[in-house]
């Protein structure tokens, strides 16, 4: 998805909306047996006010070198519920506010290159000079938010699965 923001930012407006935490620590889980739901000996659980599911987003966009602005959904949530985005989609939409195209459901289902090729149709522009890789959510499993285990920060195993936006 970085590499989405970087070729089109200039371009459209790209925005991730958080809608809730896709891979919560259970709530008898503590810093010794939450895996990868640990960052600096923090247990990321589902967020129960919207100032704790802020402080995750801004958590997980840190922990991944997010540059894409991020929006944080209400605790409905509405975004979710209303675009039918869990666990995660991609959408692309007008300059009226239609949805001009709306991606299958995710993980697996998240084609970044077909949003791209939507948003390249919208923008009027040749269908040619992709900046997304062409197997990115292929049934891999990839969301295209980061690869698990790549960033490799001080507290997060190796392995660690990005929490979802």
């Amino acid at each position: 998805m970085k590499s989405l923001y970087d070729g089109y930012k200039d371009k459209a407006v790209i925005v991730i909306v958080y809608i809730r935490e896709a891979h919560p620590a259970a709530p008898s889980q503590t810093a010794k047996d939450a895996g990868w739901k640990v960052i600096k000996d923090v247990v990321y659980y589902q967020p129960k006010s919207y100032s704790e599911r802020r402080k995750l987003a801004e958590t997980a966009c840190t922990f991944w070198e997010m540059p894409i602005p991020t929006l944080v959904d209400t605790m409905e949530p509405n975004v979710g519920e209303t675009y039918q985005a869990w666990p995660n989609r991609i959408y692309v939409i007008d300059k009226e506010g239609k949805i001009a195209y709306r991606g299958p459901m995710g993980p697996g289902g998240v084609r970044p290159r077909d949003g791209e090729k939507a948003l390249r149709a919208l923008l009027a522009l040749p269908q040619s000079g992709y900046v997304t890789p062409e197997d990115m959510g292929s049934g891999s499993g990839k969301s295209g938010a980061g690869v698990a285990g790549s960033k490799g920060a001080e507290g997060a195993p190796e392995g660690r699965r990005p929490p979802q936006r």
